[in-house]
C-alpha cells in the first residue's frame, strides 16, 4: 500500500515509501517531514532563533519507518540496515543516544554519514532503511 493510500506523509516526488524486491523491503529516505508541510523537532523562537532536535526528529522517523513497515506486512525486526544522514556530526551523541533506545547492539548494520544538507533547512537527520520482506 502506498503511503498516499494509507494515509500517511505523502512524498515530494513520484517515488514509493517502500519499494519490494526479491526478499527485501527498501524504504525511501524517512525525515520528520509531517502531513502538513512542517518538520517535527524544528522551532523558531519569537526573536527568530531556530531550535532542531535532533532526537524528537528521529523518533518521529523511527515511528514512520515502523508503521511503513507494518502497512507491508513487515516490523522492526525485520530491519537489517540504516544509513543515518546527519546535517551536524555535533548531533550524533544526541542521535546515538536516541536510536539506541530503539535498537539493541545485534540489530541492523548502520553507517551514519554527514552531509551538507536535506530537502528542508528545518531537517537534521533522514533515514534509509532495508529489511527482510515477510514471507
Amino acid at each position: 500500500m502506498s503511503a498516499a493510500a494509507s494515509g500517511a506523509v505523502k512524498p515530494l516526488a513520484n517515488y514509493p515509501d517502500l519499494k519490494r524486491e526479491g526478499g527485501l523491503l527498501f524504504l525511501s529516505g524517512m525525515s520528520a517531514r509531517q502531513a502538513d508541510g512542517t518538520i517535527a523537532g524544528a522551532a523558531r523562537a519569537s526573536d527568530g532563533a531556530e531550535t532542531h532536535d535532533v532526537a524528537e526528529q528521529l523518533r518521529v522517523i523511527l515511528r514512520k519507518v515502523g508503521e511503513t513497515l507494518a502497512r507491508n506486512g513487515g516490523s522492526f525486526g525485520d530491519i537489517v540496515d540504516v544509513t543515518v544522514f546527519l546535517t551536524d556530526m555535533r548531533h550524533y551523541r544526541a542521535m546515538n543516544d536516541e536510536y539506541n533506545m530503539w535498537f539493541a547492539v545485534d540489530g541492523p548494520a548502520r553507517t551514519t554519514v554527514g552531509v551538507n544538507e536535506l530537502p528542508h533547512p528545518d531537517m537534521v537527520v533522514e533515514l534509509k532503511v532495508v529489511a527482510r520482506a515477510p514471507a
